[in-house]
């Protein structure tokens, strides 16, 4: 070694140098692999193991004091807190019960108005009579003004009051109000004549509303085109914006009004449908399917030469008209180009080929079947083909729409439609194309109008009704889901007295009036049901934590579900009313999108088939706006709800939703003991509050009161339970009245409606009331002369406090309690901007917090489950809580169990980091952090990252107050695969049915229109059209032509001085709203730029919620469509991190990991009795880490899944009724005629020209 040395300094400086670097060089791989080495035997595996345990021991015994846990707990148990089992068979059976004879009440109502109705019709009436009724858009609501003050003498006082039970629209329950659409002459006859004649139902429709108060909007839809609603109330309109209600076009209507049909439209794209032709028969098959629904196939054929579909995937099949398939024509139809001669006789014989296939096979409807043919001429009337498909049985009906203005063309198609039970119109213009396409139902109809005696009640598909549409004040969630029953109401007379316009000489119109033979149909009466009157029949605390109920129709679609998202920021989604139960319920087998579980399949066609159903099976749920994931097997209960085409379903998890606790307090026994005080009593400590959806106590009728709180109800009716002759009239629904009984018999059974009945006249869930006391008795603990820091004594625990600001409970009656830490919240809760946080999180069983811990017990019976704001590093840090929950279970061994109770803790964030912080800092061996510690790898170390991370990868705590909430993949994405790869993690796939897809739309520039001057010839022409539209609407001038006659118009918010563009922009993508009062659609814009029918432009509302406003911003540029989305989340596998019993740490390391070599050792230690791991991450090798997010990625589908996914059609049910024939229906002759409208005025068009020319100047 001397040798080396005196060798070594012989070397000149040069030399050393150069060798020293040489050296260095040489050996730089070798003291790579020794640094690697090195820090991979440095990392501290066993103080993180420490730290873990210690962050989890002090955390856990002090959220335990401060909750009360403890407590809480032996009051359960000293309380006689006892389980139950769960029979879900007969659980389904008193829920399907009571929605049973929820639902006959409303069918009940609807013949009443149905029966009165008809017998109303047949009246006779003065035709000079004044007609006395409440124009809905008419009304003056203020009563400070007088009848004589006002300036319109149209208008007309009627005293309305706010009533919560419809949604705090004002309303008068002693009449009806009539809408009458813009596009209907108030003042023709037959108008007149039927609103005359309904006044009678405001009789009936009051009676229903005694007899059953849950009853929401009646309404009586005339075939004329008004609306009778009851009760009365003002129609809230924009000024802008003219009123297009229909209500001939609302679902309700339609599926009344006709059975099921199988469709064949057969659209002319010949080389003469072009210009306005085409425009005005693409409006006419846009109108066509907005009169289909769910029960209804469908399929466009293009025919010039050859016959083609119009949608290349729906080849030589009918669709089912559902929207998704509506939206694949309305898009397609776009796209149409005209070329060549028609062949008809190719076009005929295609649709009449299908048609009998899908008839002979039992596909389709399999009731009525019809062909639309729209084109601008036929050259003859092919009698041969109808004679060879289509007679003598007449299974088809042809409706053929003549588009333009030739007379001479009317011959051929009008003895098409004759021959063969159809109809046929002529449309010249786009103004009238919806009321000529609304003539083929009542076609359609005739056969029931002609049986009179069966009136077939329907029940709709879920639909969104626009909620303050009718003026509500306040409103909040814009849409109420709802179902409506409808019935349709025939004309008893058999004959009518017909003025025809008869062309003579093809070139003089004359009017001629004869007794011809009729089937007239009235009308159709219906009421809505709100999905929330459905769900208080099947209520939450009978299916306990984490199980729900859900509601499938005949066609497997979901009515209401909790994983049911109808809205896609404050928009509704394009399919929201045809979500599949297949859709909604994802097992845990399925791997690929749509894969077709046998056992789901099979749940789902015996809630089709309505059949009783009991099945279990493995499910993956997920929360938290998809983030999070539950694995868990849930068994599954199904009953038939009579009357319906509806099945009701509830789902509880196996293990704890076997059973229940059942625990109540004996009012009556409460009141009768003297030591026992007031029943108040039991909530006097700490602040609490009741589920906000809950029904515990409501008054029926008594609802022009301002909207009582669940607290505030609860009150009153426990002080009016402890006077003298309390009764709990806890039956929710009982059956209607028989229609045999006597007149003594229903006068006993009708409630009375006087004040002091009325106030009697209430309801209260005695089971439900009963468990509340009991939960509040047991919960009474928060008292502020309790000393938290005594507790903490008392159990030998540090009296640390870090940032603990509220301890709460919340129990399976809907109670939350808590209390806030006077030594924190004086510092956060008083200057908060916030609400409270309990305030805001206060729906008991059904928060996350709630759901998560009771989940979570199985895993750990001791653990807190902690949880943070995934936004929280976009809040004010002072403002982020850390929530802590643990579930309270009743226990009697270890398979009876089942959830009592939550109790929690909320933590200032900042100081939970302080803590964490404070002990990664510091060697567990060391009291504190000295210079001897420092020695040791610590958190504090730059060359080790710490975090806290959920059993869902989210990061609770960190170094970086920037990380707080978001997913460890985005960050250490690397690491995140390594955790999966050690099975720290599991990685879980979900599907998204229900998601919307963004298609960026361009927006064209003014100078395209420079260079196209077609384009521009094409604008300017539209926009003189539209301004004639608008003069006839606004000054209803087209009633000058006929008075009898009521023209539709291009419908939408449209601006006929708006700047040229191929599109129309829309705010939040094109959609109308419509309903019984609305149900949602899809338009689109016409080639000429103008809005199609019912399109409507929704501003941005001034709150946008959680949304940012970048992202809306993108939204407003884009249009949404449905799609399919996938996305993988994350579930900590608790169990692989133990060995012999105890939680050991997981080391692990990247190697190789960059281009020199290094690697990124890691370490991971479960933090005990919580839901977290320690994971401690060398951060000195510059690894490369790839991002791994979970935000959910569009199912990219190939043309042939795409297709075979349209065409894929889940077993479903047709309805019961269809009535599509009756042998005397040859003798109705009426089949059409021209539609053509008379010669215009000097003075309109004077008026027209006028219009045009100011907005010229004005442009």
């Amino acid at each position: 070694m001397r040798h080396k040395v005196k060798w070594w300094c012989s070397l000149s400086l040069v030399q050393h140098r150069t060798t020293v670097v040489f050296i260095l060089f040489s050996l730089f791989p070798t003291l790579l692999g020794v640094y690697t080495q090195e820090h991979d035997f440095n990392m501290p595996h066993q103080e993180v193991e420490l730290w873990a345990r210690k962050i989890g021991n002090h955390i856990f015994h002090l959220s335990n004091a401060f909750a009360l846990y403890n407590d809480i707990k032996d009051n359960f148990r000293t309380g006689e807190a006892t389980l139950q089992e769960n029979d879900g068979l007969q659980l389904v059976k008193e829920m399907t019960s009571d929605v049973t004879n929820m639902m006959k009440f409303k069918v009940d109502a609807v013949n009443r108005i149905m029966n009165v109705a008809e017998e109303a019709s047949l009246d006779k009436y003065k035709q000079e009579e004044p007609v006395d009724y409440y124009n809905a858009k008419r009304l003056n609501p203020s009563p400070d003004i007088p009848q004589e003050a006002i300036d319109d003498k149209n208008y007309r006082n009627l005293s309305l009051l706010s009533n919560i039970h419809f949604d705090g629209i004002p309303i008068n329950e002693s009449v009806s109000s009539v809408h009458v659409p813009t596009n209907v002459y108030a003042k023709a006859p037959d108008v007149i004549n039927a609103i005359r004649w309904s006044g009678r139902l405001d009789r009936t429709f009051k009676s229903n509303y005694e007899l059953d108060p849950t009853l929401s909007w009646q309404y009586f839809g005339s075939s004329t085109g008004f609306l009778r609603q009851y009760p009365a109330s003002e129609w809230v309109m924009d000024e802008k914006d003219p009123d297009l209600y229909d209500a001939r076009l609302r679902s309700w209507y339609i599926q009344a009004a006709s059975s099921p049909k199988d469709m064949v439209i057969l659209l002319d794209v010949s080389g003469s449908m072009t210009g306005l032709r085409k425009e005005i028969a693409i409006h006419v098959v846009l109108n066509i399917l907005e009169t289909l629904n769910e029960n209804d196939f469908v399929n466009i054929f293009n025919f010039s030469t050859e016959t083609t579909e119009l949608v290349s995937c729906f080849n030589d099949s009918l669709v089912q008209a559902n929207m998704e398939n509506i939206g694949e024509f309305k898009k397609a139809l776009k796209t149409i180009e005209t070329k060549e001669i028609a062949n008809f006789s190719k076009a005929l014989i295609k649709a009449f080929e299908l048609l009998q296939r899908y008839n002979k096979s039992g596909q389709g409807s399999q009731c009525n079947q019809a062909i639309m043919l729209v084109t601008d001429g036929a050259p003859d009337n092919y009698e041969k083909i109808f004679s060879t498909y289509n007679w003598p049985h007449f299974q088809v009906r042809v409706f053929t729409y003549l588009i333009g203005r030739e007379e001479k063309k009317k011959r051929d198609l009008s003895w098409m439609a004759c021959a063969n039970k159809g109809y046929f119109v002529q449309v010249t213009t786009l103004a009238e194309v919806r009321e000529q396409v609304l003539r083929y139902i009542p076609v359609m109809a005739r056969p029931m109008v002609m049986y009179q005696e069966d009136h077939h009640h329907i029940w709709t598909g879920v639909y969104a009704d626009v909620a303050g549409r009718r003026g509500a004040p306040g409103l909040k969630e814009g849409y109420r889901l709802m179902t409506s029953v409808a019935v349709p109401v025939f004309d008893r007379k058999k004959t009518s007295n017909i003025t025809e316009r008869v062309l003579v000489n093809e070139s003089v119109w004359v009017l001629r009036k004869r007794e011809m033979k009729t089937a007239n149909l009235l009308g159709v009466a219906g009421t809505d049901v709100p999905i929330r009157e459905i769900e208080k029949l099947v209520p939450p605390y009978k299916l306990g934590v984490n199980g729900y109920s859900f509601m499938v129709n005949s066609n497997g679609y979901v009515i209401y579900h909790p994983d049911l998202r109808p809205v896609f920021q404050d928009i509704l989604k394009p399919n929201y009313n045809s979500v599949d139960f297949a859709e909604v319920e994802l097992t845990d087998y399925e791997n690929e999108a749509r894969a077709n579980d046998s056992e789901l399949l099979e749940l789902r066609k015996d809630l089709v088939e309505q059949n009783a159903a009991e099945r279990m099976m493995s499910v993956k749920i997920h929360l938290d706006d998809m983030k999070r994931v539950v694995q868990r097997k849930q068994k599954y209960f199904a009953q038939k709800i009579s009357g319906t085409p509806f099945s009701l379903g509830i789902a509880m998890p196996e293990g704890y939703g076997k059973y229940k606790v059942h625990g109540q307090i004996e009012l009556t026994r409460e009141i009768q003991d003297h030591r026992a005080g007031d029943v108040m009593n039991h909530f006097s400590t700490g602040n609490w509050t009741l589920h906000p959806d809950w029904v515990y106590c409501e008054y029926k009728y008594d609802q022009h009161q301002e909207d009582q709180s669940p607290e505030a109800l609860i009150n009153e009716f426990l002080s009016r339970a402890q006077k003298p002759n309390w009764k709990w009239r806890s039956t929710r629904t009982r059956p209607p009245p028989d229609p045999i009984m006597n007149q003594a018999q229903h006068k006993r059974w009708k409630p009375s409606m006087g004040s002091d009945e009325r106030r009697d006249n209430y309801y209260c869930d005695k089971d439900l009331v009963q468990s509340l006391l009991f939960d509040a008795r047991a919960t009474n603990v928060y008292s502020r002369k309790v000393k938290i820091e005594d507790k903490i004594k008392d159990r030998n625990t540090s009296s640390q406090n870090f940032g603990i600001t509220t301890a709460f409970v919340a129990t399976r009656s809907g109670l939350t309690r808590w209390i806030d830490n006077p030594s924190e919240s004086s510092s956060s809760n008083g200057n908060s901007k916030e609400p409270h946080f309990m305030k805001v999180h206060n729906r008991a069983i059904d928060e996350v917090w709630y759901k998560r811990a009771v989940d979570y017990y199985k895993e750990d019976q001791d653990a807190y489950v902690y949880s943070v704001p995934f936004d929280a590093a976009t809040r004010d840090p002072d403002e982020v809580l850390v929530t802590a929950t643990r579930a309270i279970f009743v226990e009697e061994n270890d398979y009876r169990m089942a959830p009592a109770a939550v109790v929690g803790v909320t933590i200032k964030h900042r100081k939970f980091v302080d803590f964490f912080k404070n002990e990664t800092y510091k060697c567990p061996s060391y009291p504190s952090r000295n210079s001897s510690c420092k020695k040791a790898k610590t958190c504090e170390s730059k060359s080790l990252n710490c975090y806290l991370l959920d059993d869902n990868g989210f990061i609770i705590a960190s170094e970086n107050e920037d990380d707080t909430g978001k997913f460890f993949g985005t960050l250490e994405g690397t690491i995140m695969e390594s955790l999966v790869q050690s099975e720290v993690y599991k990685k879980i796939q979900i599907f998204d049915y229900q998601a919307v897809c963004l298609d960026t739309q361009e927006k064209n520039s003014m100078a395209s229109i420079l260079t196209t001057p077609i384009q521009t010839l094409k604008w300017f022409a539209s926009w003189v059209m539209g301004n004639v539209f608008w003069v006839l609407v606004k000054t209803q001038l087209y009633t000058l032509w006929d008075p009898n006659e009521a023209w539709a118009y291009a419908q939408g918010q449209w601006d006929p001085n708006a700047a040229p563009t191929d599109e129309v922009t829309y705010s939040k993508g094109p959609i109308n709203y419509q309903s019984a009062f609305g149900e949602y659609q899809e338009m689109l814009p016409d080639e000429a730029g103008i809005p199609t029918e019912d399109t409507k432009h929704p501003e941005l509302p001034d709150d946008i919620g959680d949304f940012p406003s970048l992202e809306l911003a993108y939204i407003n540029k884009t249009h949404p469509r449905p799609c399919d989305k996938t996305v993988y989340l994350y579930k900590l596998q608790s169990k692989k991190l133990k060995q012999d019993g105890l939680y050991k740490p997981v080391k692990g390391k990247l190697s190789n990991c960059h281009t020199n070599g290094c690697g990124r050792p890691f370490s991971v230690q479960k933090v005990i009795s919580t839901n977290l791991i320690l994971v401690a991450v060398n951060s000195l090798c510059p690894c490369e880490s790839r991002k791994v997010d979970i935000e959910p990625v569009e199912v990219e589908h190939n043309e042939t899944t795409s297709c075979n996914r349209l065409l894929m059609q889940h077993y479903r049910k047709r309805p019961q009724s269809c009535v599509n024939y009756h042998p005397d229906e040859h003798e109705i002759k009426l089949c059409g005629g021209a539609g053509s409208l008379g010669p215009s005025s000097v003075a309109l068009l004077t008026l027209l020209l006028a219009h045009i020319y100011n907005s010229m100047m004005q442009s």
